[in-house]
């Protein structure tokens, strides 16, 4: 677990580049942090290979990344990001009505998003759509498909202002419960004191640290300062009761779909 150089212990961990995820992994992008040059940000894919293959110490992954390798993996209590009602986060953009689309483009998303988009279309709307990897603009993705999920920060920069939905809004319509956008994932049996410890105060320091996170994240996305601030309080950061409820439920929906093969274990390290 780990690197040891001559300044001491470096944990290698893995981070989504998003602005949700931002918070969590502020303390670790101080120069002074031991996970400031073994950090990385990458898709919750890959985050889970790496975890797998061991090049990472923890990652944060998606719901449905977690419940394809519970067996393998273990989730860090208290950290993670959840979000209820309009987010603004998980957006289907439409060209046709809700009820006659049979095709949804996807970019580069996660399978968690894919699958809250199944699980929305066809439990809310009764619909059974195909999905199709397209990658570019949101207009070449409307011209492939009858709507086109866009995520994240893409969601956040696009000046779309047709029909959408936004999916944790249904979600939180639909179940009364978040949505978990990210868990912290270990492999179990390893030595994670120290590593959870760092993780948590780098969290909490970004919890702190809101205006300063819209501030710098401000010209990368081309959003004024407080409307980077203000999307940023919609989030939650944490893993209290009521988001491990709402992954609970996520899981079972998805199970009932028969998008999962079992209801996973949703297991947390002992801290």
């Amino acid at each position: 677990m780990s690197d040891t150089t001559a300044s001491g212990t470096v944990y290698r961990i893995g981070a989504l580049p998003d602005l949700y995820c931002l918070p969590i992994v502020h303390g670790l992008q101080q120069p002074e942090s031991p996970a400031s040059a073994g950090l990385s940000f990458e898709s919750a894919g890959v985050n889970t290979e790496r975890l797998l293959a061991g090049e990472c110490d923890a990652a944060l992954i998606g719901a449905v990344e977690y419940a394809r390798n519970s067996s393998d993996f273990s989730l860090l209590p208290s950290i993670g990001v959840n979000s209820a009602g309009e987010s603004r986060t998980i957006i289907l953009c439409l060209n046709r009505d809700i009820r006659k689309i049979s095709t949804v483009a996807t970019g580069i998303v996660s399978s968690s998003e894919v699958v809250l988009a199944k699980l929305i279309l066809s439990e809310k709307y009764e619909q059974e759509v195909a999905f199709v990897p397209v990658i570019g603009s949101l207009e070449q993705m409307l011209t492939k498909a009858d709507a086109a999920l866009l995520t994240g920060d893409a969601a956040l920069r696009s000046a779309w202002r047709g029909p959408r939905l936004d999916l944790v809004d249904e979600w939180t319509d639909m179940t009364e419960l978040p949505f978990v956008h990210a868990c912290c994932a270990v492999r179990p049996g390893e030595s994670i004191d120290r590593l959870f410890k760092l993780i948590l105060s780098s969290q909490d320091s970004g919890i702190r640290s809101l205006r300063h996170i819209a501030s710098d994240r401000s010209p990368t996305l081309r959003l004024s300062p407080d409307a980077l601030m203000e999307q940023l309080e919609r989030y939650s950061y944490g893993f209290d009761e009521e988001a491990r409820e709402g992954l609970g439920e996520f899981y079972r929906f998805a199970f009932y779909l028969g998008i999962l093969p079992d209801v996973p274990e949703i297991t947390f390290i002992d801290s």
